[in-house]
């Protein structure tokens, strides 16, 4: 079992919190059948009881306490999504409130998700193996009880409103806190699964990266897992709603964005580029002005490593080279080196396949003030899956066995 529904997660919670089924079916308006039918449809899904049981009723057993974790997360982050609604709106509508207390079908939130996502609710209910009609009826009971419009509707696209990619992101990373919570009871019944996103910057993809997802598959051979590539922005996104687990490369080193942790794995200092065939390879020492007379590539505007490039020119009073060409792809820098005499910037953890087969080496020119913490990016106020951690461990071992 991946996940357990958020509904389910409720059900679960109030009979964790009243040690009861029958006090935690009055506090939820349920029935004590469906209520205990859901509890044992859970523990037979999880493979596992939850509770132990007695006359004076029930109590979490280890496996329901690692459970409860993620699911008091999870509700934890549908109570901070309420914020998003003004509070005339919820006092007004019981239904509101209830949605915010994960009292929701996962099929509703199934279908939004999915139109979000892909704008186009024929493409959702494709995605989702239902009929278009099915999607659009979900779609419609969910507005109905959030008494607000989800989506703006055009002759071509679905588009959500602001308000529902806010709530996109929460029910994302909620729905994240119980698969984790899932995970983690599996790997105390002795098996490893789960699955790990990586969100990867340029300077860690080479080497470090690919080493530990081997070193760790090589051992646990049922984690999946996946890397997404991107600018910082974007994966910083991903990360918030919990569409990756970590962020791979550089630091920003940043206090704006609290909700973010970082952990350095070590710091890296860029190099100066070229095709070994360029005539600057051969020489033991290299001048500032012979590199200025060359052509340059360079990462794009208003990206760290362009910024680091452009202070150092100042430091030096060097002018900016003209007519660069402008790439954030290690394939088609790699390439212009190659048959070109360019030169660039880079790390060279990011060549080093190159300068081993020598095709490409650094200069002898030393930029210290081009060092910059290289680590790994995480949600601060979330703890990670078990398979993450597992992650996390052997980027680490990596590092130490290959900076």
């Amino acid at each position: 079992m991946e996940t357990i529904g958020v509904k389910q997660a409720r059900t679960f919670l109030a009979v964790a919190e009243h040690q009861s089924v029958t006090k935690a079916a009055r506090a939820i308006n349920r029935s004590q059948t469906s209520v205990t039918k859901s509890i044992q449809e859970l523990e037979k899904a999880l493979g596992v009881e939850l509770f132990d049981r007695s006359t004076k009723g029930v109590t979490l057993n280890a496996y329901g306490d690692c459970l409860s974790k993620g699911a008091k997360q999870a509700q934890r982050i549908f109570r901070e999504a309420q914020q998003l609604v003004p509070p005339a709106i919820i006092n007004e509508s019981p239904g509101v409130a209830r949605f915010f207390e994960m009292d929701v079908s996962d099929k509703w939130l199934d279908a939004f998700l999915a139109t979000a996502e892909v704008h186009n609710v024929p493409s959702a209910a494709r995605q989702l193996g239902v009929s278009t009609a099915a999607v659009s009826a979900l779609l419609r009971k969910l507005e109905d009880t959030l008494h607000t419009s989800l989506f703006e509707r055009t002759p071509i696209a679905t588009v959500p409103t602001s308000f529902a990619r806010s709530l996109t992101n929460h029910i994302k990373l909620a729905r994240k806190e119980l698969r984790h919570a899932c995970d983690e009871l599996q790997s105390m019944q002795g098996e490893q699964r789960g699955r790990v996103v990586v969100g990867s910057l340029p300077f860690m993809r080479t080497r470090i990266l690919p080493h530990a997802i081997a070193e760790l598959r090589s051992e646990f051979p049922l984690v999946d897992i996946a890397t997404m590539e991107g600018p910082y922005e974007d994966l910083v996104t991903a990360l918030r709603c919990g569409d990756i687990d970590m962020i791979l490369g550089a630091l920003r080193e940043t206090g704006e964005q609290e909700e973010l942790a970082e952990e350095m794995l070590l710091e890296e200092e860029l190099s100066i580029i070229v095709s070994s065939k360029n005539a600057l390879a051969k020489k033991s020492r290299v001048s500032w002005k012979a590199l200025m007379k060359y052509q340059w590539i360079l990462p794009p505007c208003n990206t760290p490593t362009r910024k680091l490039f452009e202070d150092l020119l100042a430091s030096r009073a060097l002018p900016a080279p003209e007519h660069v060409v402008e790439s954030s792809s290690l394939v088609v820098v790699r390439g212009l080196l190659m048959e070109t005499d360019y030169i660039t910037i880079l790390s060279r953890h990011q060549i080093h396949y190159d300068e081993l087969s020598g095709q490409l080496t650094a200069l002898p020119i030393e930029l210290p003030e081009t060092r910059r913490p290289i680590g790994i990016t995480t949600r601060a106020n979330s703890s990670l899956s078990p398979a993450a951690k597992l992650m996390a461990n052997y980027l680490r071992d990596a590092t130490q066995h290959l900076s």
